[in-house]
Parts: structure tokens; C-alpha cells; sequence
């Protein structure tokens, strides 16, 4: 992946975690987030692709809305919801920033929600006044 995608898919995920203020880790978030992306294209390089459409949409939408509203627009826009996603906004939410957002949760955006032990999509055992990666206080259990 070329260093120009990588930067702007970093800076979205910085934005991300901006936008829904969640508490992440100073370091490593680059390193997490290139062997993610990694990943993804090893999985299916047609990510390779998605991450290049974001790059756009992103670049598109800057140039239109201006910078944060961007961002914004590409987070919270209900258009890019539709699915399956046949737009390249609804492309670039679902298949980068969603994921990414998904991410940022699991290597420390739960603790943002109250969670302890937040690293990892799920945090362990649900021990009464160690909140686990949910919060079920207050949810009747008892049947």
C-alpha cells in the first residue's frame, strides 16, 4: 500500500476516534491500524481498492464541505447507510470506516463507556463491579 493511503486512512481513523471521543491508546494506534489494513487486503485485496475509494470520497467531500464536515458527512450521512452499499460514499462508510470504528473499539474505544478490561472485542467474564466490555447494570436479568 502506497504511504499517501495510508495517511489518509490514519487520519481518518484519528477522526474517528475524534468524532465518538473515544479514549485510545498514544501509541501504536499507526502500527494496529497498518497490520489491520494488512490484513484486510491479505484476506481479500479488493480492500485495497476500498481503502482507494475512501482516499477519494474523502478528498471529494473536502474540496465540496470543507474538512470537518467531510469527516462528519462520511460518519453520520444516513445516505451512506443503504445496502447493500452501490455508492462510493456508502462504500467508503461501510467498508473502511465502519471497520475502523470497529477497530478503534476494540483496542480501547470501550473504555470510553466505562469498560475495564476494553482490549479486545470482547473483555472477559461479566464479574460484578468490573464492568466488562458492556455495561448490563440496571438490565434485569432474573427470570
Amino acid at each position: 500500500m502506497d504511504q499517501t493511503t495510508f495517511d489518509s486512512m490514519f487520519k481518518l481513523f484519528t477522526k474517528i476516534a475524534e468524532h465518538w471521543q473515544l479514549e485510545l491508546p498514544k501509541s501504536g494506534q499507526e502500527s494496529q491500524l497498518l497490520v489491520f489494513m494488512q490484513n484486510r487486503m491479505k484476506l481479500n485485496l479488493s480492500y485495497y481498492a476500498e481503502y482507494k475509494n475512501a482516499v477519494c470520497v474523502i478528498k471529494e467531500m473536502t474540496q465540496q464541505l470543507g474538512e470537518e464536515q467531510a469527516y462528519i458527512k462520511l460518519l453520520t450521512d444516513p445516505a451512506a447507510a443503504i445496502t447493500p452499499p452501490t455508492t462510493r460514499l456508502a462504500r467508503a462508510r461501510q467498508k473502511v470506516s465502519n471497520e475502523f470504528i470497529t477497530l478503534a473499539l476494540s483496542i480501547g474505544g470501550f473504555k470510553t463507556f466505562g469498560a475495564k478490561n476494553a482490549l479486545g472485542f470482547i473483555g472477559g467474564a461479566n464479574i460484578k463491579d468490573q464492568t466488562p466490555y458492556r455495561d448490563y447494570q440496571g438490565v434485569d436479568n432474573a427470570k
